[in-house]
């Protein structure tokens, strides 16, 4: 494990940029139309090497609304479980390390607490 700084900046026009630097592999930066799918993009690029980066936004029961991207630029998103959409975390508030996971297993996840929340609310099941 080591330690990384990462920092996100709105630039004109409309777009986000997230830097992950760490003295393990120098500087990862990715640009997109908000910050949650900027950090998810420097991720991608990183993860083929073993590195995950500690923030809230790379947990797999994290994922923002596309109101929280719209609006907020994806600094905050939703804690999901398989009842409901929970409270909002900041995107990159600093968590353990061995709590995150990759991008891909992350948007699998977010796919099947949706549904189950879909599945709950169709069939009304508590």
């Amino acid at each position: 494990m080591r330690d990384a700084t990462a920092s996100w900046r709105y630039e004109e026009p409309f777009s986000w940029v997230v830097e992950v630097r760490s003295s393990g592999f120098g500087t990862a930066e990715a640009r997109a139309d908000d910050a949650f799918e900027a950090l998810c993009l420097v991720r991608e690029e990183l993860e083929p090497f073993g590195w995950r980066i500690g923030v809230a936004g790379a947990q797999a029961d994290v994922w923002p609304s596309g109101m929280a991207r719209d609006q907020g630029g994806g600094l905050r998103a939703y804690r999901m479980t398989s009842e409901s959409v929970g409270d909002l975390v900041d995107t990159f508030e600093p968590v353990d390390p061995a709590s995150v996971t990759t991008v891909a297993v992350q948007r699998a996840e977010t796919e099947r607490l949706y549904e189950a929340i879909r599945h709950r609310a169709r069939t009304g099941e508590n």
